[in-house]
């Protein structure tokens, strides 16, 4: 995937109505294994949508609305600077987040709101079993980077390392963004994504979310 990725899952609205919401349209294009600009429904019932680390898509400005009548859980990673994120919005309501930043001093650090997933608990023992060794041993490891993403996983079902034929699935689907298609226009980033965008740069660090 890259080092570089963020996701959103939806469970209680169709994959036309979560595109429609974002102002994307599908194309024409697939792809075997995930990557940005790309969609897929899981037999779990989450339709996912692939975008970017900190991409206007899961901002909070996107995921309210988006959210109303239905649950949507997000994930974001960049290897590189060591952080991650994982949220979960229902009917408009953000109901838990969880944030590990490794420029931090402490390489456990996490910072979180909200009553976390049944899964937390086991997933948190494992990782600091994991962190635990590393440090034992003097390894220059980073575990607790991945349990954002691994919570993300447990609710959703969906592994941004796995193909579509993982899931049963035959391919991704590709979207574009509306705004995109419209003659004489160059392909951009419609402007409520933009300006989300622009208001996420001012008010916040660029790795931050909400």
């Amino acid at each position: 995937m890259g080092a570089s990725i963020g996701w959103l899952a939806v469970k209680g609205k169709d994959a036309d109505a979560v595109l429609g919401a974002l102002d994307l349209v599908r194309n024409e294009q697939t792809e075997s294994h995930p990557r940005r600009g790309f969609a897929i429904t899981l037999p779990s019932g989450w339709f996912v949508v692939v975008t970017r680390f900190a991409s206007p898509l899961i901002a909070e400005e996107s995921l309210r609305p988006l959210s109303r009548g239905c649950t949507v859980v997000t994930c974001e990673q960049d290897d590189q600077q060591l952080v991650s994120a994982a949220t979960c919005y229902v009917d408009g309501l953000r109901t838990w987040s969880i944030e590990h930043d490794g420029q931090q001093d402490d390489t456990r650090h996490l910072a979180s709101q909200g009553s976390l997933p049944r899964a937390f608990d086991a997933i948190h023992a494992r990782i600091e079993a994991l962190q635990d060794h590393a440090d034992a041993e003097g390894e220059d490891a980073d575990h607790f980077f991945f349990l954002p993403p691994e919570l993300a996983h447990s609710v959703t079902t969906f592994d941004e390392t796995r193909p579509a034929s993982a899931y049963g699935v035959a391919a991704f689907e590709g979207w574009t963004p509306a705004e995109a298609l419209k003659p004489g226009r160059k392909a951009t980033l419609p402007w409520s994504v933009r300006r989300a965008m622009v208001t996420a740069r001012a008010d916040r660090p660029w790795w931050k979310f909400w």
